[in-house]
């Protein structure tokens, strides 16, 4: 059962999401085929499968753990574009009315 206009606003509505108009026809045609796909999958012939099994070692997958050089903190500070001190200096992204005080939040 294809997924019409109305189940899309409602999904989108339940993610708090806002979909226009253009969305629509897109979002449609990748839901469904997510769908068909899982219809599909519905045709495997899964019996016997251990649906816990692990076919493939995944212990090497991660990187080794190496030590590595740390250059301290002076030679980090001295790339930073903007310092004070022993901090980086970064643009202000609140205005002083968005403020807010820890003292506020308790």
């Amino acid at each position: 059962m294809p997924i019409g206009k109305d189940e899309i606003l409602r999904i989108a509505d339940l993610a708090r999401l806002f979909v226009s108009e253009e969305e629509i026809g897109p979002l449609q045609r990748h839901l469904n085929g997510i769908l068909e796909h899982f219809e599909r999958l519905k045709e495997l012939d899964l019996e016997g499968i251990d649906p816990f099994a692990v076919e493939c070692d995944t212990a090497g997958s991660s990187r080794q753990d190496a030590v590595s050089f740390w250059p301290g903190r002076e030679d980090v500070l001295a790339q930073a574009p903007n310092r004070e001190g022993d901090f980086f200096r970064v643009p202000r992204i609140l205005d002083e009315s968005d403020e807010v005080h820890l003292d506020e939040c308790r």
